[in-house]
Formats: C-alpha cells, structure tokens, sequence
C-alpha cells in the first residue's frame, strides 16, 4: 500500500516559456518551500510576448493524469487554471469532488493571454453555473466583467483583482465571502511594470500559502508581498514568503 502524501495540485496549460501555466505555479510552489504536481490541459505555442494558440488536452487524458497521480497522492488542496471549455471544467470539477469532497479549490479563470489572444468570446452563463464547485475565484477586472461578477458569489469567495483598474498609484483587491456585508480589502502601491503570468503566480502563491497556514486572508496577504519581488524582478527567489 503506497504512502497517501498530501501536496498541492495544480491543473494549467504548459507555457514553455515558463512565465505562466503550470510551470509558474510550481516555481510559486517550491517559493513557498511546499511540493507540488501538476496536471496539463493544454500545450501552448507561445514566449513571453506572443501567443499563437493552444493545443487542448482531451479530458480522457487529463483525467488520466488525474487518476495516476491520486494513486500515490491526497490533494485537499487544487487550483485550475486554463480549460478548454466550460464542459472540460465541470469534469475536473466532478472529479475532483467526487475523489476529495472536502478539499479547497481555487480556479483561477484564464479568459484571455497577456499578449491578448483570447481564449473564450462566450458561454459567459455556463462558466457561472459552475462557481459553486469551487471554494474561491480570482478573476481580474475583465475576467470579472466577462463573467459577470460584480460583488461576490452566493456560495463562493471572490478574490477581485484590482491590477487592470485605472488608479495609477495603487493596486487594490477585493475579497468577497459569501454572507459578508463588506468585501475585505487588500491594497499595495502599484507597481509599474507588467509581468506575464501575473494571475498564475497569484493564485498559486494563495493555494501554497493557505495549505501552510490555513487562513485565507493571511495567505492572499503573503501571496501579495510575494509578488512585489515578482513584479519588479521577474522573479520570486529574492522574496521571502
């Protein structure tokens, strides 16, 4: 009987210039000084500056990887990246919830590149019927607009990130729990520079921080000074998490 480990999962596209996807996620991982896997929805034709266009895992063989790794695996802690479709993200989903009920899933909705090309033009309805599988969203302000999302989930927590906003001085998140009167509030100085990848990073550094401290506020708030060194080197090996 194989030891049951509990990691980290994350489930994203392979960009092979590292800047994104889930070979952004692990680096966030071992910053964190926490193991991760990693399960591939798409191989990605790109660099850091151009993207030309995704090829799809199928969900036979996504699920697949899902299988063979929670073999030897116990995920209570997943975040999901880039999907093909609404259909292959309530897959993951079921399966996900059928295998760990009780795990904490962030998805991070991928609707559009930094280079611009986009992912998804519709079926807005059909990935919001899906938010209440997961435990938290992180859409930035477009993602949110796409969706639909103003304020908040009924059943799920929102992380609304306030990058694309129009204040030059300062970047500022909003959190919202479902039942809160009032969002929780993150600010930091805007930092002028764009890093591709940014939102992968982000949410990896949630899911990582919250498996070492369990509380989500703390970790979105050491997932937030982590990307001060993200955002002004290119990179995380200089900050401390």
């Amino acid at each position: 009987m194989p030891i049951m480990l509990t990691r980290l999962l994350t489930i994203a596209g392979f960009d092979p210039s590292a800047g994104a996807g889930l070979l952004a996620d692990i680096k966030a991982f071992e910053h964190c000084k926490v193991y991760g896997q990693a399960v591939c929805t798409a191989l990605t034709i790109q660099n850091e500056t151009h993207f030309e266009k995704p090829n799809w895992i199928s969900w036979a063989h996504i699920k697949s990887q899902l299988q063979i790794l929670s073999k030897v695996s116990d995920f209570n802690y997943v975040k999901i990246g880039l999907v093909e479709s609404p259909k292959t993200l309530e897959q993951i989903f079921k399966w996900l919830r059928k295998k760990y009920p009780n795990a904490f899933i962030i998805w991070d909705p991928v609707i559009k590149a930094s280079s611009g090309f986009e992912f998804h033009k519709k079926n807005a309805a059909r990935w919001r019927k899906l938010f209440a599988y997961a435990n938290l969203i992180t859409p930035n302000l477009p993602e949110a607009k796409f969706l639909g999302i103003s304020n908040g989930s009924p059943k799920t927590a929102v992380l609304l990130k306030g990058g694309h906003s129009h204040d030059e001085n300062k970047c500022e998140d909003l959190l919202f729990l479902p039942n809160s009167p009032a969002p929780v509030k993150f600010s930091s100085k805007r930092i002028k520079k764009e890093r591709h990848g940014s939102g992968c990073t982000l949410s990896a550094l949630i899911i990582a921080n919250l498996l070492k401290y369990n509380d989500l506020e703390k970790a979105i708030r050491k997932a937030k000074k982590s990307m001060k060194s993200f955002f002004k080197n290119g990179s995380l090996k200089c900050c401390s998490a």
